[in-house]
């Protein structure tokens, strides 16, 4: 069996960034190893979200940037993301409103579990 590894959110950020290239070009190996079948990545849902704020709040990019970054992640089909099609639909309703990422997962969320969203928020009520 392959070895496998959790991605941490700062091997993400270093692979999406590339602004330290010795982290980069380690980051670019496993990505290469995985896309070859040699080796399993997994990224649980929060470094999803991790990846969204320190993108937003650290390095101050805009949203579309921040969309297409976690977009990259999230549709690279060799990488196992928790949660994967949730987030694409949250992708969607993030680009859409004026509300977080997380708003968006959990009524993406619900939508999948077919559930209702308990919530006191009125901009997500909205969403749903």
């Amino acid at each position: 069996m392959n070895k496998v590894y959790i991605v941490d959110t700062n091997i993400i950020l270093r692979f999406l960034l590339q602004d330290i290239t010795s982290q980069f070009n380690q980051a670019k190996k496993m990505f290469t190893e995985a896309k070859n079948g040699k080796i399993k990545l997994i990224v649980p849902q929060i470094v999803i979200f991790e990846i969204n704020f320190t993108l937003k709040r650290f390095y101050k990019l805009g949203k579309e940037d921040i969309i297409e970054k976690t977009k990259q992640i999230v549709s690279t089909e060799y990488i196992e993301v928790e949660s994967r099609n949730i987030f694409q639909n949250a992708l969607i309703l993030y680009k859409k409103n004026n509300v977080s990422l997380v708003d968006c997962f959990l009524v993406s969320k619900a939508e999948a579990e077919e559930a209702d969203l308990f919530t006191f928020d009125k901009k997500l009520k909205k969403l749903q």
